[in-house]
């Protein structure tokens, strides 16, 4: 599992780094999304997952789980989609793909950027195939090393 260890390294440290962190609730669901530059994954734990590193490639880590009583969520699987959105309202559709490790269940989408571009993200969640879809929309800035 050494691809969830980095991400929520990056979690974590995502204040004091080039990245963006956050939840949504969305009922019975949390949904964690996090953006960053995909230079912050080491080498090794990038190829084995295909990512692609570069000072200008950002990466989206989406997770759902369904809450639970106990407070810890069980990982679920759910339909993603969505894009991203320049100051110029230019957009860029996201590919996602499933990674599972364990009971772990996340997605992961590439899209490039340019230094200091603030980037509007939006996505369409679907838990499980759940009802409606929910959107999640947030901003935010990212730089090349």
């Amino acid at each position: 599992m050494p691809i969830i260890r980095a991400l929520l390294f990056v979690l974590f440290a995502a204040p004091c780094l080039n990245a963006h962190a956050d939840t949504s609730d969305l009922g019975a669901y949390t949904v964690h999304y996090l953006a960053l530059n995909s230079t912050f994954l080491e080498p090794v734990i990038a190829a084995q997952y295909g990512i692609e590193r570069g000072s200008r490639l950002g990466l989206i880590n989406v997770a759902v789980l369904r809450d639970n009583p106990n407070g810890i969520g069980t990982p679920v699987s759910a339909t993603l989609s969505g894009g991203k959105y320049n100051l110029l309202q230019q957009s860029t559709p996201l590919t996602f793909k499933e990674v599972r490790e364990g009971e772990a269940i996340y997605y992961l989408a590439q899209f490039d950027f340019s230094n200091a571009e603030t980037l509007r993200f939006t996505l369409e969640v679907q838990p499980e195939g759940q009802g409606e879809p929910h959107e999640i929309t947030w901003t935010t800035q990212l730089y090349a090393d």
